[in-house]
């Protein structure tokens, strides 16, 4: 796509370059004015900035020192006070009257807080109505807690309305505690070193303001936006944020009233932030002059340097004429009628075979220019030592290598392994290639000047025609099968030969021997049908995955366990094939599969109504021509073990219970009493994390049971054992039998002490009190009932030394007779005192 100037839409090359030369002067002196003035814009921001905080630490200096002078002033007149005085604040009013004096232009008003708050004293007149309190003021409680005097932050006085700061002393009694408060306030709107500063204020429509180290606005021009935190107010403080953050600096930023430069600078002793804001286009009005006198400047040299490029680009390219006309003659006679004149015969001189000859016998020859040397004035040319003397030596180098070219494409094409030709409009072949004899059995010479139609038969060139016809219209064409008989099948292209015009002039036709590629692809289609017969047969789910985790082949399990027909799960992401949970269980799988490694996991699957659990296997199909460890695919392969696990789960849960009650068996109990344990101790923080209770049940004269009404009898008895305690339990712990008639109650905690424990023995107790039916009769059964509580000490008891504290409560509870309850404490292995104390009155009966 060539470049035109609008006003010469056939302007020549020089015409274009002399133009763009000069556009481009006239742009680089404008884009030098603009740059230079923006330069000393920026060196002019960077003066003004710094300008400004050079003042604005002159006065947070200032202002620093007179709060200073202030909070030293307040400090004086509270060490001022007598001992009397401070005695009996009652006649500190008269006092504070007769010695606060020339200070009004420094406080409006001094006050006088007592201990608890209530005012006490005042220079001004005293609330008449509700009493002043200063207790939670954080100026008050802040100087209580310190014991010296402070600058406050800045608020709204209850009295006045008017936005304050209070300066504050503590005056110690006799005693040395602080007995009272002094205090005193200054109105910020009427502050003496406030107003001093604001002379300082930037420019004729620049302003400074004061805001304290929270973001509360102190002083502004604006009296509505006092007390305001910043990051409320509407319209920003650029540079605001960091400068409260203890970062003094400048920045250029823009607000409600357009661009300024803001600058912060940090008052030490009270943390508060002094601002000013200085509008942009007043402080860089100086500049407005200079930019226009700076781009008339440019533009006056944009167009000097114009006329020079305009001029010089035009002279150069004067030789560039010359070879353009070289060129032309060069293209004229190489297109000449000693080149062949017509377009076939070009395209023969193209792609002839040495021994190919026209059906006339006048043969095919290049153009006689195609190694002709230059001469004339285009030989010059090719002597100049510059970029054009070069372009005519590349041009005439091209010339020569396109002949070479030629010659080698006569070799190439009349060994190429299959057959190549050239058909012009008329059907007739131009140019054949050496394996057209081969392929039809017509020998070169024999088919150049014949027709199609001629060449190859009626039947074949029928079956040929669609595919000539669209050619010659321009439209590229493939088909196979075009020859008689059994022979070997072809594939053959038809391509069309467009000119320069846009007309098809002919079309280049390549036949392709395709029979042993269909003898290949008959047989891998067998291999894949086998493959398919076996896999649809196996009682899994196979299939193979891409990189991009999506379907590439899977077999009839597919429908059976999914309900998914095969032959649509060709491109089908793997989510949607097994489901998004049980594919977000498998991703990191698949990668591994993809690193190169053979993975094997479970996966649980629901589909078709019904929950498998799929035992997976992922093998890397690696492809050794891309590369060591390049895997494509993965190929995978699901069997279902649903019911191999589920026997497993259910030989697991038989393992850890007891086959008779059903409740936890000694090994589960074992397990869950050692975390119980862990669970409990010291809290890092301090305090105590209770730990778990204990309690063994052991039937009273279960022996007699069974030998008076049979082991039948005496089961059911422990199965009903174990419901009652669970009920007893409710949820707040585990039951398990640990033999015989024996039973552990594990509590998750010891909360209520060792009377807890007492009534959680009674509550089992209890449990057990109802008759038990026994062969049709109702039958009393108690139990011994130790409850060991854990802890006691600095550490929690190991299980072996609570359970044996717990044996050591249950022979005590079983020598007293039968239905009887001990509570005993288990304390840690360092702890002082026996491991098991006496719980007291904690011992009791249980049972009838």
């Amino acid at each position: 796509m060539s470049f035109r100037i609008p006003f010469f839409p056939k302007s020549s090359l020089r015409l274009r370059l002399s133009a763009a030369a000069s556009a481009l002067a006239l742009a680089v002196a404008a884009l030098a004015g603009t740059l230079a003035v923006e330069l000393v814009e920026r060196d002019l921001r960077g003066v003004l900035g710094d300008q400004q905080m050079a003042m604005l630490s002159g006065a947070a200096a200032f202002m620093d020192e007179r709060l200073d002078a202030r909070l030293r002033q307040i400090e004086m007149l509270g060490a001022s006070v007598p001992a009397d005085v401070r005695a009996d604040p009652t006649r500190l009013q008269a006092w504070l009257s007769e010695h606060v004096l020339g200070t009004e232009n420094d406080f409006v008003n001094v006050v006088a807080f007592a201990r608890n708050g209530d005012l006490v004293a005042s220079t001004s007149s005293m609330p008449s109505a509700q009493p002043l309190s200063a207790t939670g003021r954080p100026y008050f409680e802040e100087t209580i807690l310190r014991g010296r005097g402070i600058v406050s932050a800045p608020f709204k006085s209850r009295l006045s309305g008017a936005q304050v700061v209070l300066v504050t002393a503590p005056v110690t009694g006799p005693d040395g505690a602080v007995a009272f408060v002094l205090a005193g306030r200054i109105d910020l709107q009427h502050a003496n070193f406030l107003r001093q500063v604001d002379t300082l204020k930037p420019g004729r429509d620049g302003y400074l303001f004061l805001m304290s180290a929270d973001g509360l606005l102190i002083d502004h021009p604006s009296s509505e936006r006092l007390l305001q935190p910043v990051g409320a107010l509407p319209g920003a403080y650029p540079g605001a944020a960091r400068a409260l953050r203890g970062v003094d600096g400048w920045v250029v930023g823009s607000d409600r009233g357009g661009q300024a430069i803001f600058s912060y600078k940090r008052l030490p002793g009270t943390g508060w932030v002094l601002g000013s804001r200085y509008p942009l286009d007043e402080a860089l009005a100086p500049l407005a002059g200079l930019r226009r006198e700076v781009l008339a400047l440019a533009a006056a040299l944009g167009l000097l340097g114009a006329g020079l490029a305009w001029w010089t680009v035009r002279r150069q390219l004067r030789p560039l004429d010359r070879l353009r006309r070289a060129a032309a003659v060069m293209r004229a006679d190489g297109h000449g009628p000693g080149a062949g004149g017509a377009t076939a015969g070009a395209v023969a001189a193209a792609l002839g075979h040495a021994a190919v000859a026209r059906a006339d016998g006048a043969g095919v020859a290049p153009g006689r220019s195609a190694m002709a040397p230059p001469d004339g004035d285009a030989a010059a040319l090719a002597q100049r030592g510059d970029e054009i003397g070069e372009l005519a030596d590349a041009l005439f180098s091209l010339q020569a290598q396109r002949a070479r070219t030629v010659a080698r494409l006569r070799v190439a094409a009349g060994h190429l392994p299959a057959m190549l030709a050239y058909v012009d409009r008329a059907h007739r072949y131009v140019f054949v290639n050496g394996a057209f004899e081969q392929a039809l059995g017509i020998a070169p010479g024999t088919a150049l000047g014949r027709t199609v139609r001629e060449t190859l038969g009626p039947v074949a060139y029928a079956r040929l025609e669609p595919l000539i016809e669209a050619a010659l219209r321009g439209q590229a064409g493939h088909t196979e099968d075009a020859r008689e008989g059994d022979s070997p099948r072809q594939a053959i292209d038809c391509v069309p030969d467009i000119g320069p015009g846009g007309a098809v002039e002919g079309f280049f036709v390549l036949a392709t021997d395709i029979g042993a590629r269909r003898q290949a692809e008959e047989a891998l289609a067998g291999s894949e049908r086998r493959l398919r017969l076996i896999a649809d047969h196996l009682p899994a789910l196979v299939c193979r995955v891409d990189r991009n985790h999506r379907l590439d082949f899977g077999n009839a399990a597919f429908r059976t366990w999914l309900g998914l027909d095969p032959a649509a799960l060709g491109g089908m992401h793997l989510a949607d094939a097994i489901g998004r949970p049980a594919y977000d269980s498998a991703r990191v799988r698949l990668k591994q599969a993809f690193e190169g490694q053979v993975v094997r996991f479970d996966m649980a699957l629901q589909a078709q109504g019904r929950h498998r659990i799929l035992a997976w296997t992922l093998v890397p199909d690696a492809q050794p021509d891309a590369g060591p460890g390049a895997v494509d695919g993965v190929v995978a392969l699901g069997y279902d073990v649903t019911m191999a696990r589920e026997a497993e789960s259910e030989l697991v849960r038989m393992a850890r219970l007891d086959a008779l009650t059903g409740v936890a068996n000694r090994r589960l109990f074992g397990a869950t009493l050692a975390q119980a344990l862990s669970r409990g101790g010291h809290r890092r923080g301090g305090g105590r994390r209770p730990g778990p209770a204990l309690a063994i049940v052991d039937l009273d004269r279960f022996g007699a049971i069974n030998e008076a009404w049979g082991q039948d009898a005496g089961d059911e008895v422990l199965r009903e054992t174990a419901r009652r305690l669970d009920a007893a339990v409710d949820g707040a712990g585990s039951i398990a039998r640990l033999g015989a008639d024996r039973f552990a109650v594990l509590f998750d905690d010891d909360a209520g002490g060792e009377a807890g424990a007492a009534g959680r023995g009674a509550a089992l107790a209890q449990a057990l009190g109802a008759p038990f039916m026994v062969a049709g009769e109702a039958l009393e059964i108690t139990a011994g009932i130790a409850v060991v509580l854990a802890g006691g000490g600095e550490a929690m008891p190991g299980a072996d030394r609570l359970l044996s504290a717990a044996e050591s409560a249950l022979r005590e509870a079983k020598s007293g007779g039968p239905g009887r309850c001990v509570v005993r404490v288990c304390a840690g292995a360092g702890a002082a005192g026996a491991a098991q104390a006496p719980a007291g009155a904690a011992e009791r009966a249980g049972g009838r």
